[in-house]
């Protein structure tokens, strides 16, 4: 029964990491309101859900071959719902920043922003054309990241690196503490707390 049973643990566990990441990574479009964009970026967990409530009915057939087309059959289902998660131009938006392309980046950011008017859209946006030193552009898209969602954290931060750059420190730190106060990723907390003690 143990060995039963150990798979099956195993898929709920990842189902509740899968789903704590989503949440986390997603606020922001729940405090919107953007059910579209949020349904879009759930695909990959509604497929695991599926996967883990049809384990059940799956394990109760002795035929071997049932269990392995189910698996390459959600095998399948989750790759694709990775692949339909995110836009193409989102995909290439992320891939250009990472490579250091920010002019493409910005395009690629700018189209987002357009298409689909997220406070994210804007502050990669923002952090595109401030790495580009198009820092006056920088400023407003952050702006207008912080005027469609005032909790989005990143876009606080990135207006921050900006006014930093351009001699403004009394602003940089303001938007820094904002930034603490707002919604901020974990991984870019250290950075901006130590960031705001270097400049006070």
């Amino acid at each position: 029964m143990g060995a039963a049973v150990l798979p099956v643990i195993l898929l709920l566990v990842l189902l509740a990491i899968s789903w704590q990441m989503l949440y986390t990574a997603n606020r922001d479009l729940i405090r919107v309101k953007a059910w579209g964009y949020l349904t879009r970026k759930m695909l990959p967990f509604i497929v695991l859900t599926l996967m883990a409530l049809s384990l059940f009915a799956v394990r109760s057939f002795n035929e071997r071959w049932i269990f392995s087309t189910w698996l390459v059959v959600f095998a399948v289902a989750v790759i694709l719902s990775n692949l339909f998660a995110t836009s193409t131009t989102e995909r290439r938006a992320n891939r250009a920043f990472r490579r250091k392309n920010y002019i493409e980046a910005t395009a690629h950011y700018r189209a987002l922003a357009e298409h689909e008017s997220l406070a994210r859209h804007y502050a990669f946006l923002s952090a595109a054309l401030g790495a580009s030193e198009y820092y006056e552009d920088s400023l407003d898209a952050a702006t207008q990241a912080i005027n469609r969602d005032p909790r989005y954290g990143l876009a606080y931060y990135n207006r921050a690196l900006v006014e930093r750059k351009l001699g403004h420190q009394g602003r940089a730190i303001k938007d820094l503490r904002r930034a603490l106060e707002a919604d901020l990723p974990r991984r870019v907390r250290p950075g901006v707390e130590n960031l705001l003690e270097e400049m006070t």
